[in-house]
């Protein structure tokens, strides 16, 4: 996914005595027994279903629900509340076994990263990193219930090989939570897998992936129907349908370009969003990949590499472009309608680092770069159609400046992939979380910084409430 590096899961019912073979037993009472089998077997079909549902019901009242993830200074994945209550370890040092990550403590020495929610919240996905030193580390991919970290291997990588320094994957569930989509570094090069989201039992060797496509760089998007992936790879801009039945997959080029990284797929699945040379020059384009007969919508022209999102309601689409050579920073920010009809400018000849949507909602948060002060702040905007006054862009959200950790910077970095797996946003649009320390520009104030890299929740409402909620080098917001 990178092209550099940027910064790192019947007892047994009525035996007979032993020694008795069942031809031996009286004919009445071998009739009782198979009318008190079945009868048994009926009943307990209707208790399971049952339990189900009512476990189903309790799952959906109990599900963590506007949750952060984040990995604490050990290396392990903690979640809690937005102002740091309910504080639940789902690892230690330990690696996972089929009773629970925290019970059978095996080994100590079992690190994790980048955790990802799955799209209704029960499970997270989490990059761990086992061994004594690099050279013979054990990476795989964990699938882990988020209320109790019971789970297990997903993914098991070949060679302990990573995408960049301290990311050994970049994961995407699929939305309807059933698959996972993960980048991993194999001897062959980049290769994207996909592979069934749940872990594979204790006993049983892990999950087969399917390798869709190799290639770098190498990055890709879940059509919100989770029947294929646009993927792009190297300069090659494509449609992918797996076939899990057949494990095979096909594959429907769209285009060919090196001006953007990761093709977006609007809220409805209709259409695919990527940027490729056409016109007078680059330009960003709009398709309808399941109708190839249908001609692209040249939306806007860009200039130099560029980066963009949709909007929750798919009528506009944010861009970034004019990127800044060495750097993952752009200089101009703009909002544009997604038919082609209207644009607003939001920030020109300025530092951008990254920005993402709201999750319901028309906002959009994005990160402002001071290079000479070496800072980041959020700021927010209104959408298309609103006034531009009204908008405070020019402050720093709840007067919050801060330096991310190194993953942040990465997930900023590449923040058009990232947004589909780690959006900093409050499910309720509410908040905002980063992780990395806090920046005092005008007077020095004590605790700082002096701890490490930190865990701040920035409320996004009138007054911007700032909290500081735990120490942390990565942190997300659960999706629901």
């Amino acid at each position: 996914m990178l092209d550099a590096t940027v910064t790192r899961v019947l007892a047994k019912l009525f035996p007979w005595p032993v020694g008795v073979p069942f031809s031996r037993i009286p004919p009445t009472v071998r009739r009782h027994l198979s009318i008190l089998v079945a009868v048994t077997a009926v009943s307990l079909v209707a208790v399971a279903c049952a339990s189900d549902t009512a476990n189903t019901e309790n799952n959906e009242i109990s599900m963590p629900i506007n949750r952060i993830a984040y990995i604490d200074s050990e290396g392990q994945l903690v979640t809690s509340d937005p102002d740091g209550s309910g504080r639940n370890p789902l690892t230690t040092g330990a690696v996972a076994r089929a009773g629970g990550i925290l019970a059978q403590p095996q080994r100590r020495d079992a690190m994790y990263s980048w955790p990802v929610w799955s799209p209704d919240g029960s499970r997270i996905a989490v990059s761990l990193l086992r061994g004594d030193s690099p050279s013979d580390a054990q990476i795989s991919l964990q699938s882990l219930e988020s209320s109790t970290g019971v789970g297990g291997a997903a993914f098991v990588n070949e060679t302990p090989l990573t995408i960049a320094e301290g990311t050994p994957h970049y994961v995407q569930w699929s939305p309807d939570g059933q698959k996972l989509g993960i980048t991993a570094a194999t001897p062959e090069g980049l290769t994207l897998f996909v592979v069934d989201a749940m872990p594979s039992a204790q006993s049983d060797p892990p999950n087969v992936p399917l390798a869709v496509q190799r290639g770098a760089p190498l990055y890709f998007d879940w059509s919100p129907d989770s029947a294929s992936l646009a993927v792009h790879s190297n300069e090659d801009v494509l449609l992918v349908r797996p076939d899990y039945d057949a494990q095979q997959f096909s594959v429907q080029p769209l285009a060919r370009s090196r001006s953007f990284r990761t093709p977006a797929w609007s809220p409805d699945g209709s259409r695919l969003a990527w940027s490729a040379p056409g016109g007078d020059g680059e330009a960003l384009w709009v398709g309808w990949p399941d109708q190839p007969a249908a001609a692209a919508l040249r939306l806007a022209e860009v200039e130099g590499a560029c980066a963009f999102l949709w909007s929750a309601d798919g009528e506009a689409i944010a861009v970034a472009d004019r990127q800044v050579a060495g750097s993952p920073a752009y200089r101009r920010l703009r909002l544009l309608a997604a038919d082609g009809s209207a644009e607003r400018v939001v920030q020109e000849d300025d530092w951008v680092l990254g920005f993402f949507w709201e999750p319901q909602g028309d906002r959009l948060a994005w990160v402002a770069l001071s290079p000479e002060e070496r800072t980041m702040e959020w700021r927010l905007v209104s959408g298309l159609a609103s006034d531009s006054a009204g908008d405070p862009e020019d402050s720093a959200l709840g007067g919050f400046r801060f330096s991310p950790s190194g993953e942040t910077f990465l997930m900023l970095a590449f923040f058009d992939q990232y947004a589909r797996s780690h959006s900093p946003w409050a499910p309720d649009g509410s908040a905002l979380v980063v992780a990395g320390t806090q920046q005092y520009l005008s007077e020095r104030r004590n605790g700082s910084s002096g701890g490490g890299s930190r865990v701040y929740v920035v409320e996004t409402g009138e007054g911007g409430e700032l909290r500081d909620i735990a120490n942390g080098s990565m942190a997300v917001w659960s999706t629901r």
